[in-house]
């Protein structure tokens, strides 16, 4: 089952590409984990959260550079490229992502500020 994970998490970053919804993937009630260190740091929960980078940056891109199988999670090592809104302040991120994958749909999403984080956080190593 762990390929068919990262398969669907492969869709939404797809789907997102292409512009079209990924929400037959992620899970109504999803649970949405920013790190502490965020500007907005908590749990939020369902599908509007994943709308929050695109409030506060225009010309959003997530390039995802490797999927990692972790059983029911799924790493994902990301480049993100973006303008700040206003300012026009070009942004260039390398973060990672835990997707937890339950029935078909993504139930969890956290994101941290370096890959090593998300690798350890499903006791994996660089």
């Amino acid at each position: 089952m762990s390929q068919e994970n990262v398969e669907i998490v492969q869709r939404i970053y797809a789907n997102w590409r292409e512009g079209t919804s990924a929400r037959s993937f992620i899970a109504e009630d999803v649970e949405y984990v920013n790190p502490p260190d965020a500007v907005e740091p908590g749990v939020r929960i369902g599908r509007a959260a994943f709308r929050g980078i695109m409030d506060s940056y225009d010309d959003v891109t997530v390039e995802p550079e490797r999927y990692i199988d972790a059983g029911d999670d799924v790493v994902v090592i990301a480049r993100v490229r973006a303008k700040g809104r206003g300012s026009g302040f070009p942004i260039n991120w390398h973060h990672g992502y835990v997707w937890t994958i339950r029935g078909g749909q993504a139930v969890r999403f956290r994101w941290f500020n370096r890959p090593k984080e998300a690798l350890e956080a499903v006791g994996l190593s660089e």
